[in-house]
C-alpha cells in the first residue's frame, strides 16, 4: 500500500513538470533560442573608391551632388601667360604732400583730413606753423625795429618836402614817397613771416588714401603728410620675367587683350574678371623683373568698384601665338595630394577617374589643357572637389 502511494506521487510531479515546460515553450509565440540574428541588408550603393584608384559614383549621388560634365574637343586657341600684378597709382592723378620745412601742424578751415575724403585741387588741407629759435626770433624783431624807424625818417621828409612846396624839386618828393612806400611793404611782409602759418593745399583732386600725420604733430621738412589718389584713375602693374621661355619675346601693343582677376577667385566666373589695355612698360629690369602698366577698363562697376592700391591680381596677356588644346572652366580644376593638376574624366555611366593633364591660362574662367585628356573625353565641370572626397 505504502508501495502503490509512493508511485503516484512520483507519477503527479512528472506531469507537472511536463506541463510547465510545455506552456513556458509556447509564451507568447516567441523564439527564445540563442540562434545568431541575421545581418540587415543594404538599403542602397554607397559611392567608393575602387582597387583601381578609379571611383564608383551610383547616379542617385550624382544627381544630388549635381555633377555636371562637359565634352571637351581639340581646337587650336590663342596663347595666353599669367602674370603677377598688382594695383598701383597713377602718377598723373596722384599727389603726395609733403611739408616744406620744419613747423607744427594745425586742421584746415574743414577740420584735419581723414581717409576717404574727397579733397579738390588747391583745397587748403591743413596749416603748417613755422618753428622758429628764439635767435630767429630775435632776428625778426630787430629787422621790424629798423624798419620801423627808417619808415619814421621816410614820413618826416615826405612831410618836409611837403611843407616846403616849390622850393623843392618835384622829383625829389615823388622819390620820398616812393621810398616810404616801399619800407612800408617791407615791414609788412616781414610781419606776416613772424607766427604765421604756411598754408598746405591738395596738388590734384581725389580722395585722401593715407593720413601720415595728426594736428599739433611737429614735422620736419620733406616729412609726409598726405596722400591724395584718384579712385577711378588706378593702374595694374604685372612683372615679367624675360628670363623665362615663356615670357621672352613678349611683344605687347595698344590692341593687345589682357584681363585681371583676384587670386582668391581661382574658380571664378567672368563676372569677377575685367579687361585691361596695355600702357606701357619698362627698359630697366627691377630684380630680374619687367614691370608692365595697363589701364583698367571701368566697363564693369561691379569688378573694379573695390580696388585699393597694393591688391595683388593675377594678369592675363596674350602673346599672340597659338596652342592646340582642350578648353575646360577652371572648376574642374583639382590638386592631387602631391601637388599635380587633374580632372575627373567620367568613364563609364557611374565610374570616374582623376587624370593628370597639364594646363595654360585662357581666360579668367578657363583653361586650355594641352596634355592629359583626348578628343571626346567627357570632364566633370561641375562639384569635381567633392569626387575627391571619397574614400
Amino acid at each position: 500500500m505504502k508501495l502503490i502511494k509512493t508511485l503516484s506521487t512520483l507519477a503527479l510531479l512528472l506531469l507537472s513538470q511536463q506541463l510547465f515546460t510545455q506552456s513556458a515553450r509556447a509564451h507568447g509565440g516567441e523564439d527564445h533560442s540563442h540562434a545568431p540574428a541575421p545581418l540587415a541588408q543594404a538599403t542602397g550603393e554607397q559611392p567608393r573608391r575602387l582597387s583601381d584608384g578609379s571611383l564608383y559614383i551610383p547616379k542617385s549621388a550624382q544627381q544630388l551632388w549635381q555633377l555636371r560634365t562637359r565634352l571637351v574637343k581639340a581646337a587650336t586657341l590663342p596663347q595666353q601667360i599669367e602674370l603677377q600684378g598688382k594695383v598701383i597709382v597713377d602718377p598723373a592723378f596722384a599727389g603726395l604732400v609733403e611739408a616744406a620745412q620744419l613747423g607744427v601742424l594745425s586742421a584746415g578751415p574743414d577740420g584735419w583730413p581723414t581717409l576717404g575724403q574727397s579733397v579738390k585741387a588747391g583745397q587748403v588741407l591743413a596749416y603748417l606753423q613755422p618753428v622758429d629759435t628764439t635767435l630767429d626770433r630775435s632776428n625778426q624783431q630787430a629787422l621790424l625795429a629798423e624798419l620801423d624807424a627808417q619808415i619814421a625818417l621816410a614820413k618826416d621828409r615826405v612831410q618836409r618836402f611837403s611843407t616846403l612846396g616849390a622850393l623843392v624839386p618835384r622829383n625829389e618828393l615823388t622819390t620820398a614817397q616812393i621810398e616810404l612806400k616801399g619800407l612800408q611793404a617791407r615791414r609788412s611782409f616781414a610781419a606776416k613771416g613772424t607766427g604765421a602759418g604756411i598754408a598746405v593745399v591738395a596738388p590734384v583732386g581725389g580722395v585722401v588714401s593715407t593720413v601720415f600725420k595728426q594736428s599739433g604733430q611737429v614735422v620736419d621738412s620733406r616729412d609726409a603728410l598726405f596722400q591724395i589718389i584718384e579712385p577711378a584713375q588706378l593702374l595694374v602693374e604685372a612683372l615679367a620675367y624675360p628670363a623665362l621661355p615663356a615670357h621672352s619675346g613678349l611683344n605687347l601693343t595698344a590692341d593687345s587683350h589682357a584681363s585681371a582677376r583676384f587670386p582668391a577667385a581661382a574658380e571664378s566666373q567672368d563676372s569677377h574678371a575685367f579687361s585691361l589695355s596695355f600702357r606701357g612698360k619698362s627698359l630697366q629690369l627691377q630684380q630680374q623683373a619687367q614691370p608692365l602698366w595697363f589701364s583698367i577698363d571701368h566697363s564693369k562697376p561691379a569688378a573694379t568698384l573695390d580696388l585699393t592700391v597694393g591688391q595683388p591680381l593675377l594678369v592675363e596677356v596674350a602673346t599672340g601665338k597659338q596652342i592646340n588644346g582642350m578648353t575646360v572652366p577652371r572648376s574642374a580644376l583639382q590638386k592631387l595630394d602631391n601637388g599635380e593638376t587633374a580632372v575627373w574624366v567620367h568613364q563609364a555611366p557611374e565610374r570616374f577617374i582623376a587624370q593628370k593633364v597639364r594646363v595654360e591660362p585662357l581666360s579668367a574662367s578657363e583653361v586650355v589643357v594641352v596634355s592629359g585628356l583626348h578628343d571626346g573625353d567627357r570632364v566633370v565641370v561641375q562639384a569635381a572637389s567633392l569626387l575627391a572626397q571619397v574614400r
